[in-house]
């Protein structure tokens, strides 16, 4: 049996004592740390299954309008922490797309590769924006810590570090590229030098 709390956690929605009462649960629930797994998949899909809608034009005007400076973000998509709709909307998703991405084949634009070394999930859209999904890593020694790369050609390149359960690369995965996770000081390496812990082979 798979408990209420657990689609909400997937989501960071619960509030500080809910959290640390959820995670004292899953030392004891192996079925929710399971279940977990899969809901957090299930969260990524969500943050990249809608595009945010372009302004019209007629927006830019009454900007100019009023006089106010313009200035020029950039731009970057991201997952959202929600709650509420979205919680019951992951779980939902799981019945969508979780088994296509068992049976290998592609769901809503996204790829799944399961990673060898630790137990992650490489999720990959169709202009290569990439996320790691992660279950636990032991914890590390002060001026450590987990560093992905991407590996294309042989050559690997950084493309962030690992914070949480999910990771949102800093560079695209082409086809056949691999992507990788290896223990370094937290300066950054030019290349891994401390033994990789996951590695995910896209095809």
């Amino acid at each position: 049996m798979v408990h209420e709390p657990a689609a909400a956690f997937a989501l960071d929605a619960l509030d500080r004592d809910e959290t640390a009462e959820f995670e004292r649960h899953l030392e004891i629930c192996p079925d929710c740390e399971d279940e977990l797994a899969r809901l957090r998949i299930a969260a990524v899909a969500l943050a990249f299954a809608v595009d945010q809608p372009v302004p019209r034009p007629e927006l830019r005007l009454r900007v100019l309008d009023t006089g106010a400076p313009v200035v020029a973000l950039r731009t970057r998509r991201r997952p959202q922490i929600v709650t509420g709709v979205a919680v019951l909307a992951a779980c939902a998703a799981l019945a969508l797309v979780l088994k296509p991405w068992v049976d290998g084949r592609p769901a809503g634009g996204l790829r799944s590769y399961q990673a060898s070394g630790s137990t992650a999930t490489l999720l990959v859209d169709r202009s290569g924006e990439a996320v790691l999904a992660v279950r636990r890593l032991p914890r590390l020694p002060a001026g450590k810590g987990y560093e992905v790369w991407v590996i294309e050609g042989g050559a690997p390149v950084p493309a962030g570090w690992i914070h949480g359960r999910l990771t949102m690369l800093t560079r695209p995965v082409s086809r056949g590229a691999a992507v990788a996770v290896s223990v370094e000081p937290l300066t950054g390496s030019e290349r891994p030098t401390g033994p990789l812990v996951i590695r995910a082979e896209t095809t």
